[in-house]
């Protein structure tokens, strides 16, 4: 199990530079043709359009797991 602090230092956007995505052909063939189809051949809005939904998705299903813990109040 892992904890992770939810703070305003831990929210905000990191950039990771030099990720590079593989995906088999077919899968290209698909996101390409959604590109196509939805975002006039923008392949990158396409993915991170998909990349938002399934993240958001995991994320709230994962927070429905996550353990009350309680908070301690600095007052």
């Amino acid at each position: 199990m892992m904890l992770v602090t939810i703070s305003p230092e831990t929210t905000e956007v990191e950039i990771r530079e030099g990720f590079n995505l593989a995906l088999p052909k077919f899968l290209w063939t698909v996101l390409e043709a959604r590109a196509k189809t939805l975002h006039q051949g923008d392949l990158q809005a396409a993915l991170m359009e998909l990349v938002a939904e399934e993240l958001l998705r995991w994320f709230s299903e994962a927070s429905r797991k996550m353990m009350q813990i309680p908070v301690t109040s600095p007052n």
